[in-house]
């Protein structure tokens, strides 16, 4: 049985797939047109004039690749969301709505969508259900570079075809795998043209404007400097999303690149900048300054994660539950964010479907317990800088280790330094701070890193142990179609996860998005979502 999904703004999310809405309403941040302004206009704004083009914003680094389906970070995130476009889209509290698809029919095991008309490349080739469904089959392929595959997918092979007549393209999967819908929203799924699809070297260096299927193109880039991005004059394919986005797409977008928040809140404040992310205490210089929206939003998960292969002491679930009691995720939140975070009741952060929200789940703090049984225990940590100042959360857990009495041993790195090591020198290290960005929105998402194939075997797993039993239930997960049995399944997997401290869910890793009066941006379900910046003054 199949069920359809009209082509109106609102539309809401295929059967069974949208789950009970749980803290992840979406923020528009705006503020009246009033202060400063970034054209050559000062001041207010008349009433429907625009007076200015151009959004100035920051990147913390230079994109890693500009092909959908090698996108790694935040900062690919930001740039992909300009560029391409994708069948759906996520909006206020997860549900899905049309954005090159305009009505779908989805089953556990296969998805078909109906392409809208009219939708073009930048170089004007038409977006056809064949163009579509070739840009889906290199996401699909076996030999697929995206790690973002199996949570859109499932493990098994996949095939796309196309119907050009009918106008649609029709996603076949070997197992049942719910997530499929929501997955088909993700950065990674992004549609190439067939421009760029000749050419993957030049689309991964950003090189061809006519790969490009999403609002604007990449006109200027300068590495380590500033990326320049330029509306598309025949874009009509805006994503529906239930709320009214106001304002006026910029015609430029100039994005420099500088990862420090302090010189960032100093350009914002100077009047340099219209809009961006900032991390840590420099987030509270625009407490009460009218000239400045601000948000707090989650940019990531922050919980304890074990290696648990063979010959590493946390294979032992006693040590895994000692070192739960040795904490306190107050203290920990303190040292991360200093007390910015919010403290977490699942690995997965609120706003992701199903999130466990019973803190009667967490393992207590009791140091007196874990000194019982911590004392001796040789542990070697590796944490990653960006958590905290000077990767503060991995000092305040490697000292309450060792308050505890075990023999501790911290390295910390820069975040190039971390994801290497835990993931390829894997004798190297016992224990984390992990920091989950989970762009998908997704239990499995959220579950990918510390269940199933390792990453020494090409999977996502960075813990190393499969854990079969948590396996089955999101096995059985991907069949339910109804939300309420669904969410109970996964809260059978996130109690064996919390309670065999398999993971220790601690605090958010917050961001705080700050916005120029004048200007405005979506987040939707904590995540912003850089093609709705707008000019509103």
């Amino acid at each position: 049985m199949t069920q359809t999904f009209p082509p109106t703004a609102g539309t809401a999310a295929r059967r069974g797939r949208r789950l009970a809405p749980l803290a992840a309403a979406a923020a528009v941040i705006a503020v009246a047109a009033t202060g400063c302004t970034t054209g050559t206009t000062t001041g207010s704004a008349a009433a429907g004039q625009v007076s200015t083009d151009t959004i100035r914003t920051v990147v913390n680094a230079d994109p890693t690749s500009f092909a959908p389906v090698e996108v790694r970070n935040a900062d690919d995130y930001a740039v992909n969301r300009l560029l391409f476009s994708t069948l759906v889209r996520r909006d206020e509290n997860n549900k899905i709505v049309p954005d090159l698809a305009t009505k779908w029919d989805i089953t556990p095991t296969q998805g078909t969508f109906t392409i809208r008309s009219g939708a073009t490349c930048a170089d004007g080739t038409p977006i056809t259900a064949g163009v579509v469904a070739e840009s889906l089959k290199v996401f699909a392929s076996p030999d697929s570079k995206s790690s973002f595959r199996p949570l859109v997918l499932g493990q098994g092979p996949a095939t796309v075809t196309a119907d050009d007549a009918a106008g649609t393209v029709t996603v076949q999967l070997a197992q049942p795998w719910t997530d499929l819908l929501q997955g088909l929203s993700l950065h990674a799924t992004g549609i190439v043209c067939p421009a760029g699809l000749k050419d993957p070297k030049a689309l991964t260096a950003g090189d061809i404007p006519g790969a490009f299927s999403g609002p604007y193109t990449l006109t200027k880039k300068q590495h380590g400097v500033n990326y320049t991005f330029t509306l598309r004059d025949d874009y009509k394919a805006w994503p529906e999303y239930q709320t009214e986005i106001a304002g006026t797409p910029a015609r430029t977008i100039e994005a420099s690149v500088n990862a420090n928040a302090s010189a960032v809140s100093n350009e914002l404040l100077t009047g340099t900048k219209d809009l961006a992310t900032i991390r840590g205490k420099d987030g509270t210089r625009f407490d009460g300054n009218k000239d400045f929206s601000t948000q707090v939003i989650p940019q990531g998960s922050l919980y304890m994660m074990f290696n648990e292969r063979p010959g590493h002491p946390f294979n032992d679930p006693a040590l895994r539950q000692a070192v739960a009691q040795a904490l306190d995720a107050t203290a920990f939140n303190q040292a991360a964010s200093g007390g910015l975070g919010e403290l977490y009741s699942s690995f997965a952060h609120p706003g992701v479907p199903c999130s466990n929200k019973d803190a009667g789940l967490l393992i207590k703090s009791d140091p007196a317990a874990a000194k019982a049984t911590l004392a001796g225990v040789k542990i070697r940590m590796v944490g990653a800088q960006v958590f905290g100042p000077n990767g503060a959360a991995n000092t305040y857990v490697a000292e309450a280790l060792r308050s505890a009495g075990a023999d501790i041993e911290l390295r910390n790195v820069d975040l190039a330094t971390w994801s290497t090591d835990l993931t390829q020198k894997l004798d190297t290290w016992d224990i984390t701070v992990m920091g989950g960005i989970n762009a998908g929105g997704t239990m499995y998402g959220a579950l990918s890193t510390v269940i199933g194939t390792p990453v020494e075997k090409g999977g996502l797993n960075w813990g190393g142990l499969e854990n079969q039993p948590v396996l089955d239930l999101v096995a059985k997960a991907m069949t339910q179609t109804d939300d309420t049995e669904r969410c109970g399944t996964y809260q059978e997997a996130q109690k064996l996860m919390i309670s065999e401290a398999h993971v220790i869910p601690l605090a958010s890793l917050p961001s705080q998005v700050t916005i120029r009066s004048g200007f405005a941006m979506h987040t939707m379900n904590g995540q912003p979502d850089e093609s709705t910046m707008r000019i509103t003054k």
